[in-house]
């Protein structure tokens, strides 16, 4: 699962050569597949293996538990605080700003078909390859927000609608 203290697989220690109690592979979720060929159940050569994946458990300050979620708001904070990512401390994050953005990703919403869903949801691969500052961009798009930097603290925007609370009226626009 990639937990900072996993041990070694009993499986690929007994089975590759060299592979020790030492190779514990911390803090990487993996998958050991081990296949026989056989050319009648595999004519077409190796087959590709796929796995559905939950990501990484995020940090939720409303409930202040770390579980699995895929609320964008949640999963941005976790990359702001990540040593993949941009390794904030977790007082430079304002978590007024997340809870209210993770509300709104919250927010059922009805779907055209029937049913509902989340508002925002984030369910794909950061890409460590890439910049944290594209990373976070492509992170935001998934809550059609913002994030900004004020006072020493990041603060995210989930994009919803606000309900006016003033009319400015057209005299004052003349």
């Amino acid at each position: 699962l990639g937990t900072a203290a996993q041990l070694a697989s009993d499986t690929m220690v007994a089975e590759i050569p060299n592979w020790t109690a030492n190779h514990r592979l911390r803090g990487i979720a993996y998958l050991y597949v081990r296949m026989m060929y056989d050319a009648e159940v595999f004519p077409l050569g190796i087959p590709n293996v796929s796995a559905v994946v939950k990501g990484k458990k995020v940090y939720d300050p409303r409930t202040t538990l770390t579980a699995w979620s895929d609320n964008a708001a949640l999963c941005i904070r976790d990359y702001l605080t990540s040593s993949y990512g941009f390794v904030c401390d977790t007082t430079e994050v304002n978590d007024t700003y997340v809870t209210a953005a993770a509300n709104v990703c919250d927010e059922s919403v009805s779907l055209a078909g029937g049913g509902t869903q989340a508002r925002y949801t984030c369910n794909g691969v950061v890409d460590t390859a890439a910049t944290p500052l594209d990373n976070l961009g492509g992170l935001v798009t998934s809550l059609a927000g913002a994030i900004t930097y004020v006072q020493g603290k990041f603060r995210l925007h989930a994009g919803a609608y606000d309900t006016p609370v003033l009319e400015i009226p057209a005299s004052l626009l003349a």
